[in-house]
């Protein structure tokens, strides 16, 4: 009840003026436990959760738990685990918000003792509160006079809270959106263009880039749309709708429109064995607007830069040219239908003039890892399905992730390894043995897309899925089970939670949602299997397919730190030693030549006390056209053949550029030592070393 008063007070103090709406901008219902009827399959499992409540009102005593904070979450699940209203309206009478929050308590509560509690809590609180005739408890709130009390219905009391509200929440579900025979346990009704009222300034204060982009998108403010959104269930299946009304602008503006649509044939380019499906419209013109945004702000064109830097016009070539769907999908003929079996189909409006860009960005790539990477990364390419297919490669590095991709039949294919890579252009090429003759998909998603096409699609083959993940959601039921129990209640919950695994997997139904448009109106029609045990168990069998890549990803993982430690510790050393030489040959040189120090590289070069190789740092080059390694020619003859441990003579620049945290330094007696950067400015702040920094072209650390 204090967070509802907190937002109620917010939404007054910023509310600039009166408005003439009437109807709700926010409603949410809920069933409540009790009245979500749980299948045979989860019916264990619910019972179960019900139970949470007893074992919260435990925590007070085993946590030493202040009386107050005990009752509090007590007070808390009651409200939250039952049947629940909550509305917030604009009234013409009223400035501000009005109100109201009712509740039907689950198990043992009653609505007179959430009402008692909610009382005795608020006064706690400082919130001053008077009885009136009828028993309810009056308060004042900055969003209008406000009344706890008890409500007569039909099926009994409800503890009823209005704050600036004539008549309490209603707790009746009957979403339109929800079919014939359907019962409902869920809904919520949001007016965009209500709440904006005291949402918008609350985002122009604390993120004002946020509101400006909401704003300017249409998505809050005068004119934006409600929402809709209903979840119930039939006999066989948990059903999810949703409706966006009159929202073709803006949709269309995000490149999301009525005119980009899915219909069968697009389907055709996916195996019949498709695990998960994701199919919705592609557009990359937010990219656009941002680059278009900056050079506003800045005068900068991006674009213009790119193209300079480059070689092509990335707007036109390639963002512009992407679109304007897309399809990422799972299959055992792409991988085994993990997550390693991914493939993205992204449409391509002019394949030849993405080609030409393509082309020059993997040159170029390959020109600067060559410099940068020394070839352990490198973008390789082969002509294979009558067409150039292109890998990521780590040459030498156990790195186990081969990213591929070709343009191939007008679609930009990308694939985690080069076998899915090959597949999928297979499959994209022949269309045949498809997802089309796939029953699953057709009971999920096929029946079910209207004449005009769907504007997304997404499909799971949860019976298959089910199986992968059973053992995750039976470890989370084991783990639900034994939090259940207590010392004093062992016996708490006595039988498994989780049906037997040929039992569970019996009769599962895939999951398919697919959004279509309704003249303006945006259309959201999901099904799923009726038990939600199932669907967790779904859900999980994502966990599993992360699990397969970090396994995976741990062999070489394994052998990678060995390896970059060895290869690190190696150029360490032969930068050290390059320093040592370096001041060893300054040394020797100054012995020569009456203790005077060398002019240049040259000098040291043409006298033969050290060699151009031994210049060049392992970890360089520098880039600057300047020696890796670098020396202080300038300095004083009497500092330079001091023989002092702290006066500084070389460095490796290169080690210093290359890591930004490290490098190795000689010194006049001829020690080398590693320093990181806050130990260089200990001493480079030493007398005897001004003038080193620029000296030897060391930038501020």
């Amino acid at each position: 009840m204090r967070r509802t008063l907190t937002i109620s007070a917010i939404a007054l103090a910023s509310l600039s003026a009166p408005t003439v709406a009437q109807d709700s901008i926010l409603e949410y219902r809920f069933a409540g436990l009790d009245a979500c009827a749980a299948t045979g399959k989860d019916a264990a499992a619910h019972n179960a959760f019900k139970l949470l409540g007893q074992r919260l009102l435990e925590l007070e005593h085993e946590l030493e738990l202040e009386p107050e904070a005990g009752q509090a979450i007590g007070l808390g699940w009651d409200v939250l685990s039952g049947a629940m209203a909550l509305e917030v309206r604009l009234t013409e009478e009223q400035l501000g918000i009005a109100m109201a929050l009712s509740s039907r308590p689950s198990g043992d509560a009653t609505a007179a003792s959430v009402v008692e509690r909610l009382a005795r809590f608020a006064q706690m609180g400082g919130l001053p509160m008077e009885q009136d005739d009828s028993g309810g408890m009056m308060f004042d709130s900055p969003a209008g006079p406000g009344l706890l009390s008890l409500v007569d219905t039909a099926e009994g009391q409800d503890a009823a809270l209005r704050v600036g509200a004539a008549e309490p929440a209603s707790l009746t579900l009957d979403s339109p959106l929800m079919p014939a025979g359907a019962s409902t346990m869920m809904q919520m009704r949001v007016d965009l263009e209500g709440l904006s009222m005291f949402l918008l300034p609350m985002l122009e204060r604390d993120a004002p880039e946020v509101a400006q982009m909401l704003t300017d998108s249409g998505w809050l403010g005068e004119g934006a749309p409600t929402i809709e959104y209903a979840m119930g269930s039939s006999d066989d299946a948990t059903i999810m709708r949703a409706k966006l009304h009159d929202v073709a602008r803006l949709m269309t503006d995000a490149g999301a429109g009525p005119d980009v649509v899915f219909d069968r044939d697009a389907f055709r380019a996916i195996p019949r064995d498709a695990v998960r499906i994701y199919a919705k419209p592609a557009s990359f013109r937010v990219l656009v607007e941002m680059a278009e945004a900056v050079e506003q702000e800045t005068g900068e064109d991006i674009f213009a830069k790119l193209q300079e830097e480059l070689g092509f016009d990335v707007r036109a070539d390639v963002l512009e040219n992407m679109g304007p769907r897309q399809t990422l999908y799972m299959s055992d003929t792409t991988g085994g239908g993990g997550l390693l079996s991914s493939v993205l189909l992204l449409d391509v409006r002019d394949t030849a003039r993405l080609a030409r860009a393509h082309n020059q960005l993997v040159t170029r790539f390959n020109q600067e890892m060559r410099d940068q990477a020394r070839g352990y990364l490198r973008i390789h390419s082969s002509t294979r399905h009558a067409g150039e297919v292109f890998t990521l490669m780590t040459p030498g590095l156990p790195v186990p992730l081969e990213l591929s991709w070709a343009i191939a039949e007008g679609r930009f294919v990308v694939a985690l390894s080069p076998g899915s890579l090959d597949a999928a252009i297979a499959q994209l090429k022949s269309g045949r043995n498809s997802v089309l003759e796939s029953e699953s998909f057709q009971s999920a998603v096929l029946s079910r897309i209207p004449e005009q096409g769907a504007s997304s699609v997404t499909f799971a083959d949860t019976p298959r899925l089910a199986r992968r993940g059973y053992g995750m959601v039976n470890l989370m039921l084991s783990g639900l089970a034994n939090a259940l129990r207590s010392p004093d209640a062992p016996d708490r919950v006595a039988s498994p939670l989780m049906p037997a695994f040929h039992d569970f997997n019996a009769d599962v139904r895939p999951f398919g949602m697919i959004a279509y448009w309704d003249g303006d109106d945006y259309m959201i029609d999901a099904k799923a299997d009726r038990s939600m045990l199932v669907n967790f168990a779904a859900g999980a069998a994502s966990i599993a397919d992360v699990q397969g890549v970090a396994i995976a990803a741990i062999g070489g993982g394994v052998m990678l730190p060995a390896l970059g430690k060895a290869r690190q510790s190696a150029r360490e050393l032969k930068s050290m030693t390059l320093v040592r030489i370096s001041v060893q040959a300054a040394i020797t040189f100054m012995g020569a030549n009456g203790d005077e120090m060398p002019e240049s590289y040259e000098a040291l070069i043409a006298d033969g006390f050290m060699s151009p190789e031994m210049l060049e740092s392992p970890f360089g080059p520098v880039g600057d056209g300047e020696p890796d390694i670098a020396m202080w020619f300038d300095l004083p003859n009497e500092r330079a053949f001091s023989f002092d441990a702290n006066q500084i003579i070389a460095i490796d620049r290169a080690m210093l550029l290359s890591t930004g945290w490290q490098t190795n330094v000689g010194f006049a007696d001829n020690h080398v030592q590693k320093l990181s950067t806050w130990e260089l400015e200990e001493y480079l702040a030493m007398p005897q070393n001004e003038g080193a920094r620029e000296a030897l072209g060391i930038p501020e650390l």
